[in-house]
Parts: C-alpha cells; structure tokens; sequence
C-alpha cells in the first residue's frame, strides 16, 4: 500500500503502517511526498522509484499519476481510496472508495482485524 500527499502529513501514514502490520505488507508513498520529505526515497512507487505487484495494493491518497501508475498498475488487485470521484486512480482500480483515507483506513483496519484474527 502506499500514501499520497491526501495523507496530509507524514505523522498520519502511522495509519497505514497499522494496516500494513495486520495484512503483512508495506507502506510506499507517491512522489510528491517523498518530494516533501514525508518519506524516504527508497519508499518511493513510480516510474522512477520502486516497481512493485503486490496480490492487494491499497492507494491511499493518490491522485494517479502516470508515474505512479507505472510503478503498480501490474498489481493483481488495486483498491483507490480518494476524496476526488474523478482521481485518475479510479480508472485503474478494481475496487475504489470516494472518502477521507483518515477516516476508511482505520475502519478497514479495524474490519481486517476481526476478520482475520477472530
């Protein structure tokens, strides 16, 4: 999973960490916020960071970039959390969330929590 810059500020991709712990995965980010110092370079997903293909890759925050897109569109299963209904992530997502990623995130996590460790 990685985060974009509807994070709003690198003391909230603590929420995605606490997903990615429970689904066994890893949190990315776009390059806009390693652009912004958020997060380090080699977390970075795009065309000229990391390509990655993960079987669940969540976007969290991310517009959609062609860039970015270069970087995780071979995932098996993309899920687009944004507040903008027209973010070029949708286009390439299988599943999409229009909303506050501060907000969908942590339900998620909290649902994935009883899903799987009940």
């Amino acid at each position: 999973m990685s985060g974009g810059l509807g994070m709003q500020g690198p003391e909230n991709f603590n929420i995605l960490e606490d997903l990615a712990k429970v689904l066994g995965g890893a949190v990315g980010a776009s390059r806009p916020v390693v652009d912004n110092g958020w997060r380090d370079y080699s977390n970075q997903v795009g065309q000229t960071g990391r390509t990655v293909s993960p079987d669940l890759y969540f976007a969290c925050g991310i517009s959609g970039s062609v860039q970015h897109l270069a970087g995780m569109s071979s995932s098996k299963c993309i899920v687009a959390i944004n507040t903008d209904p027209q973010a070029n992530i949708f286009a390439v997502a299988d599943y999409g969330i229009v909303g506050d990623v501060l907000k969908i995130v942590p339900i998620l996590t909290r649902e994935f929590k009883k899903l799987l460790f009940s």
